[in-house]
C-alpha cells in the first residue's frame, strides 16, 4: 500500500475517467482471491479448473484462500480475534478430500465449519456426499478423544518407551498438564474421516516436546486414537456424539403428530380442513401437512415418542414431504435417512 501502485486509468468515450486511484485492501483481496493465477476460473460462483497454465502453485493459492477466510468478516471497530483453527489442513474425509475451514455469519455471530475441498470447487450439488461439519462441535469432539486417550492411568506408560521408573511419573504429570491445557489440539498430526467413525494420529515430535524426551522414546504404536461417532439432525442444527448418541425425543415433532390425530379425527366426524383451519387460525393446506402424521406407523411412533428414531426423520421431513400412506413403505423410506 506504501509503493505507490495505483489501478488502471481508463477513460470513456463520454468523457468519463474511472480508475487511477492508489491501491487499497480491496484491490489487494480481488488479487489474492482471484482463482485465475492458480489455473483456475470462477463462473457463477463457482471455481472450476480452467485451460491455462497456473503462474503460482495451487496449493499456496488455497493456503491464501485459507488465510483470507480467517481474518475475513471482523466487524468495523471490533477487535481481531484469533479464530484459525489448529486443525487447519489436518482434516481428511474419507475419499482423501481435505476439510478447508469456512465460515458464514448469522445474526452478527460468525459460524466456523470444516468443508470438504470440493465442495468449494463444485458446490454441494455436485458432491452431495461432501462434509460440512460445525467446528467447534469438531475441535470439542477430538479434544475430548485425546483427553480420553491420554488421561487413561497407564498413558505415561505406555506412550513412551525405555524410561526409568523414576521418570514416569514426572511424565505423567506433564502429560496430565498437556491435555489440559487449551491447546491440546496442536498434538493432532492428522484426522481421518468416515461415516460413522474418524481416527486421529498425534504428533511425534509435538508429543514428545511437550514431554520433555526424544522421539524415539515415543511408542508411535499408541499414538493412533480411533472412535466411533455419530451425527444426527434436529432441524438445521446438526449435533455430534461420540459412540452412539443418547436418545433425545423431538417434542415439536412429537406435538404435531398429536395434533395431527386429533385434526384427523375432527375430519372423520365431518368437519372440513378449511373449518378446521378458521378454527386454528392456520392454513388449510398447514392442517393437511399435520393431519398426514397421524398415517405414521405405530412402531415408528413409538420410536419417536422415545427420541430412538432415524437421525434424519426430524420435525420438518414428514411435513414437507409426501411419504407414504402404507406402513411397509413407511418403514423402508424413513429407515433410509
Amino acid at each position: 500500500l506504501t509503493l505507490g501502485f495505483r489501478s488502471r486509468r481508463r477513460e470513456r468515450s463520454c468523457g468519463r475517467v474511472s480508475g487511477g486511484i492508489p491501491f487499497d485492501r480491496g484491490h489487494l483481496h480481488h488479487i489474492l482471491s482471484n482463482p485465475i493465477y492458480a489455473g483456475r476460473i470462477r463462473h457463477k460462483g463457482q471455481v472450476h479448473d480452467g485451460q491455462h497454465p497456473a503462474i503460482i502453485d495451487p496449493q499456496t493459492w488455497d493456503k491464501v484462500q485459507e488465510l483470507l477466510q480467517s481474518g475475513a468478516a471482523i466487524s468495523r471497530g471490533s477487535r481481531k480475534k484469533a479464530t484459525t483453527s489448529p486443525l487447519a489442513g489436518k482434516l481428511f474425509d474419507e475419499t482423501g478430500d481435505r476439510l478447508t475451514p469456512s465460515h458464514s455469519r448469522k445474526n452478527g455471530k460468525r459460524l466456523r465449519y470444516f468443508v470438504s475441498r470440493r465442495v468449494i470447487a463444485g458446490g454441494c450439488q455436485k458432491h452431495p456426499d461432501a462434509w460440512r461439519l460445525p467446528a467447534e462441535q469438531v475441535e470439542g469432539l477430538l479434544t475430548e478423544m485425546i483427553r480420553r486417550h491420554l488421561g487413561k492411568p497407564n498413558a505415561a506408560a505406555s506412550v513412551t518407551l525405555g524410561l526409568p521408573a523414576a521418570e514416569i511419573r514426572m511424565t505423567a504429570e506433564k502429560l496430565t498438564n498437556c491435555i489440559g491445557s487449551a491447546d491440546c489440539l496442536n498434538l493432532i498430526e492428522q484426522v481421518h474421516l468416515r461415516p460413522g467413525a474418524m481416527r486421529i494420529q498425534l504428533d511425534t515430535l509435538v508429543l514428545a516436546k511437550r514431554l520433555d524426551c526424544l522421539p524415539g522414546q515415543i511408542n508411535a504404536s499408541e499414538l493412533t486414537i480411533e472412535a466411533p461417532f455419530q451425527m444426527r439432525r434436529r432441524g438445521v442444527e446438526l449435533k455430534l456424539h461420540l459412540g452412539d448418541p443418547p436418545p433425545e425425543i423431538d417434542e415439536t415433532l412429537v406435538q404435531n403428530i398429536a395434533k395431527g390425530r386429533r385434526w384427523l379425527a375432527m375430519v372423520i366426524d365431518g368437519k372440513s380442513f378449511s373449518e378446521i383451519a378458521d378454527n386454528e387460525n392456520v392454513s388449510t393446506r398447514r392442517v393437511q401437512d399435520i393431519a398426514n402424521l397421524a398415517l405414521i406407523a405405530p412402531d415408528i411412533l413409538d420410536a419417536i415418542t422415545l427420541g430412538e428414531q432415524s437421525s434424519g426423520l426430524t420435525t420438518d421431513y414428514p411435513i414437507k414431504t409426501r411419504f407414504s400412506a402404507i406402513w411397509s413403505e413407511q418403514r423402508a423410506q424413513f429407515a433410509a435417512l
